[in-house]
């Protein structure tokens, strides 16, 4: 995972999605490598922003839940498009 400050961040996730927020509380208490170095379970009240990325996967910003200056940039991978198989985590950034 690449540690980037806000703007390189910014431009990592890429376009965000408009049409609203989308409902990530299937993937709850799934685990995600955070840039505070901790593996953290993720709650879908820990995503900030959906970002557009490729097929069934989805992109989002989440907050640590130990430190809300730090978000991480992580994606969900799927095996055979179906099978949910965890998530990757893209970038992060520490905050102020």
């Amino acid at each position: 995972m690449k540690i980037l400050n806000m703007e390189e961040f910014i431009i990592e996730a890429g376009m965000q999605v408009l049409n609203g927020p989308r409902d990530m509380s299937i993937y709850d208490g799934k685990a995600f490598e955070c840039a505070c170095g901790e593996t953290h379970n993720f709650e879908s009240w820990m995503d900030v922003r959906n970002f557009v990325t490729t097929g069934v996967n989805a992109k989002m910003m989440v907050v640590c839940p130990n430190n809300s200056h730090i978000t991480t940039l992580i994606k969900t991978k799927y095996k055979f498009l179906v099978v949910f198989n965890g998530f990757e985590s893209i970038a992060g950034n520490k905050g102020v």
